[in-house]
């Protein structure tokens, strides 16, 4: 009985994530597909094509609108259009809310990631408990005592869109050397997905403190920020 739940474990363990794939694709596939599903089926040609292949037509068609589209917003009479939109999208009552809600989801999907520097640790929210925290910005900030901090966003697992903002002095914070991608697994896992770049800092660091005599982390080599 042993080896079979072993076996069972480990086939749902292989099979789901492919089972989860396979799903979510053909489910956005089939669905936004349809969308457009109507005008390839005006086409003579298109029209005789099984009906999957009429769906994924649609589909293709979609994200060619897409890049169409994200190409125009990219230049400056598309970002002055769609600062307009979004200024009557706002105005609107009750529609105002469902595009808030959306718009805000959006930006902290793409926009905020990309706005992510560098992933970092700090001792947060008090000394001697570290946090897995990502630089928003590279600017240094003065502290009343004339020090230099920086913003440091501190996500919430498993759900990275919210956490804590903390102005933290730089010379508390330690460059980790994992990516954006990396730092975010970290955090989206709970600490059970390690990347390897974490591994290789960690090994370092226990390494530096061997060789400086077990000192703490903040006196031992700390990784540059710059």
């Amino acid at each position: 009985m042993g080896h079979l739940r072993k076996y069972l474990i480990s086939g749902v363990v292989t099979v789901l994530p492919i089972g989860l794939t396979v799903f979510v694709f053909w489910f956005l596939v089939s669905n936004l597909g349809s969308i457009f599903r109507p005008l390839v089926s005006n086409s003579i040609w298109l029209s005789r094509l099984p009906g999957w292949l009429t769906t994924l037509a649609g589909f293709v068609f979609l994200v060619i609108v897409v890049l169409v589209v994200g190409a125009l917003a990219s230049g400056i009479f598309g970002r002055w259009f769609l600062h307009n939109v979004d200024r009557f999208m706002r105005r609107l009552p009750f529609i105002r809310a469902i595009y808030g809600s959306a718009r805000e989801m959006t930006d902290a999907v793409f926009v905020k990631r990309s706005s992510l520097r560098k992933t970092v640790i700090a001792e947060y929210p008090r000394p001697g408990m570290w946090a897995v925290g990502f630089l928003t910005s590279d600017e240094c900030v003065p502290l009343p005592d004339g020090r230099p901090a920086l913003f440091v966003f501190f996500p919430t697992a498993p759900n990275p869109t919210s956490g804590w903002l903390a102005l933290i002095p730089e010379a508390d914070i330690t460059a980790t050397g994992m990516s954006i991608d990396d730092g975010l697994k970290l955090v989206v896992s709970g600490g059970v997905i390690r990347p390897e770049s974490f591994e290789n800092w960690t090994g370092q660091r226990a390494s530096g403190r061997a060789a400086t005599g077990g000192q703490k982390p903040e006196t031992a080599a700390r990784p540059g920020l710059r």
